[in-house]
C-alpha cells in the first residue's frame, strides 16, 4: 500500500507549529503528531472525552472505576489465556504507561522504544472495545477502589475539597470528585460499567496523540491498520452544556472529625482552562503560597500562626473552584485567621504585587518550558488542552502568561474574593 493510499484514509485538519491534526475519516479518531527525532522514544497517549462530569447521580466515580479494568485483559487476551495487554507490555518491553480521570476526560499512554509502536498501537485499539467486564475481574478491582478511596477521604484537605465543590457547584456536574462517593462504588454493577463503556470508548470520542522518533507516513500507516475497523458512537461527542446558577452569598460549610487537625479552606471561583482568568487565578495563588518568600508564609506560617499554606486549581474546560488551604496552629481559631486572610489579600498594593508578579511570571514560563522538553512532558501537558476543547491554545500560554498585568492582578483579586464568590470551609478537630 502506498504512503498515497495510506493517508488518503485521513482527513488533515490543521497543522499549528510543530504539531498537526488529523482525523480518521472512517471513524472519526483524532490524531496529534509531533515528531521529535533521534531519540530513538515515542510515546503514545489517548484521550477520551469522558470523565467526572459525565457521570450520572448514583453512579459517580464510574469513570474511573472504568479506567482501571482498562489495564484487564480483553477478549483476545482471554482467548490466549493471558493477562492483560498494557501489563505483558510493561514487564516485557520495561515501557512507561499509565493513566488518570478527571473531570472533563480519561487519559492512557505508553512510552518506549520506536521498535515497539505497532504493539502499542495495538493494544491501545484492542482495549478501547474489547475489554471484558466480568465479576471476576471486576470485584477484586472495586475493592481496591474502595481502599484507594479511603485513603483519599481520610486527608482532611481531600475531605475539605470535596465538601467545596459540593458546596459550590448546584447544578454543574463538577460536584463531586473524581472518585466519586463510597456508597455509589459499593453499588457499581458490570452491567453500569458496561453501559458506560459501550457508549464513551469509541473512536470518534478519542484523541491520539503520537509523539517522538517516527515519520508521520508510518505513523498513520499503523494507526490505520488498528484503529479503522472500530465502530464510531452516534451522539457520543454531544455533551450537554450546563451553567451554573449564580452564587447569592458566601456558602459555608465545616467538617468536624477526630484529630489533632484544624484547616481553613477558602474556594473563589473561576474561568476555565485555559482562559487568562484561569491563568490570573493561578498567579494569585502562587503570589500568596508559593514558597518562603510568599506573603502568606511569612505572615502566617513565619509567625507560628499556621503550619503549612497550600493551593489547589484544576484545569477543567468550564468554570471550577480553586482552593486555598491553611493548616492553624494553636494559636489562633478558624475566624481570626479568615478574618486575617481577608484583609492580607484587601491589603496587596500596586507596589507588592509588581515586585512579585515578575518573579511569579518568569517561574511559570520557564515551568512551561521544562514541562515540554520531552515526548511523555508534551503528551500530559497536551491532554489537557485537548480536554478543554482546542489543542492549538497549547501554543498560546506563554502569551497569555506574559500579557498579565498588575491591573489585572487587583481586578481579578477583588472578583474572587468577593462574598458572592467564596466558600469557606472549617475543618476542626475534636
Amino acid at each position: 500500500m502506498t504512503s498515497k493510499n495510506i493517508n488518503n484514509k485521513f482527513k488533515h485538519l490543521k497543522t499549528v507549529k510543530d504539531i498537526s491534526e488529523f482525523e480518521l475519516k472512517k471513524n472519526g479518531l483524532k490524531v496529534l503528531y509531533k515528531h521529535i527525532p533521534k531519540t530513538g522514544v515515542i510515546t503514545t497517549n489517548i484521550t477520551y472525552l469522558v470523565g467526572a462530569r459525565d457521570e450520572q447521580n448514583g453512579e459517580t466515580g464510574v469513570a474511573h472505576m472504568l479506567e482501571h479494568m482498562l489495564f484487564k485483559p480483553t477478549k483476545a487476551d482471554n482467548q490466549s489465556k493471558l493477562d492483560s495487554g498494557a501489563m505483558r507490555f510493561e514487564r516485557e518491553v520495561g515501557c512507561v504507561l499509565n493513566a488518570n480521570t478527571w473531570k472533563d476526560r480519561t487519559t492512557y499512554y505508553f512510552s518506549y522504544g520506536v521498535e515497539h509502536f505497532p504493539r502499542a498501537l495495538a493494544i491501545e485499539a484492542d482495549r478501547m472495545r474489547e475489554v471484558v467486564l466480568t465479576d471476576k475481574e471486576f470485584q477484586p478491582e472495586r475493592t481496591n477502589v474502595l481502599s484507594e478511596f479511603d485513603m483519599y477521604n481520610g486527608d482532611p484537605k481531600y475531605a475539605m475539597s470535596v465538601e467545596t465543590v459540593t458546596a459550590a457547584f448546584h447544578s454543574h456536574p463538577y460536584g463531586h470528585e473524581t472518585i466519586g462517593f463510597r456508597e455509589d462504588i459499593e453499588a457499581y454493577t458490570t452491567e453500569k460499567l458496561s453501559k458506560f463503556y459501550n457508549h464513551f470508548y469509541r473512536p470518534n470520542n478519542a484523541t491520539l496523540m503520537v509523539i517522538g522518533d517516527i515519520e508521520l507516513d508510518e505513523a498513520l500507516k499503523v494507526i490505520a491498520t488498528n484503529f479503522e475497523h472500530l465502530e464510531p458512537e452516534a451522539g457520543v461527542t454531544e455533551r450537554p452544556k450546563i451553567v451554573e446558577p449564580k452564587q447569592e452569598g458566601q456558602r459555608r460549610f465545616e467538617i468536624v472529625r477526630p484529630g489533632i487537625t484544624n484547616i481553613l479552606a477558602i474556594g473563589v471561583r473561576h474561568g476555565g482552562f485555559p482562559t487568562k482568568d484561569w491563568f490570573e487565578t493561578a498567579v494569585i495563588f502562587n503570589l500568596l503560597t508559593d514558597g518562603p518568600n510568599s506573603i502568606l508564609h511569612k505572615l502566617l506560617v513565619d509567625t507560628g500562626l499556621a503550619s503549612s499554606v497550600t493551593y489547589s486549581q484544576e484545569p477543567t474546560r468550564d468554570d471550577n473552584v480553586g482552593i486555598l488551604f491553611v493548616t492553624l496552629t494553636k494559636k489562633i481559631n478558624h475566624a481570626k485567621m479568615e478574618e486575617k486572610i481577608m484583609k492580607i489579600v484587601e491589603g496587596l498594593d500596586d507596589s507588592y504585587i509588581k515586585k512579585q508578579l515578575k518573579t511569579v511570571l518568569t517561574k511559570a514560563i520557564s515551568g512551561e518550558v521544562f514541562n515540554r522538553d520531552s515526548s511523555l512532558d508534551v503528551a500530559a501537558e497536551l491532554t489537557e488542552y485537548v480536554a478543554s476543547g482546542d489543542w492549538s491554545d497549547y501554543f498560546n500560554t506563554e502569551k497569555t502568561l506574559r500579557s498579565i498585568t498588575v491591573k489585572d492582578i487587583k481586578s481579578r483579586l477583588k472578583t474572587i474574593f468577593a462574598e458572592n464568590n467564596t466558600i469557606i470551609g472549617t475543618y476542626k478537630s475534636k
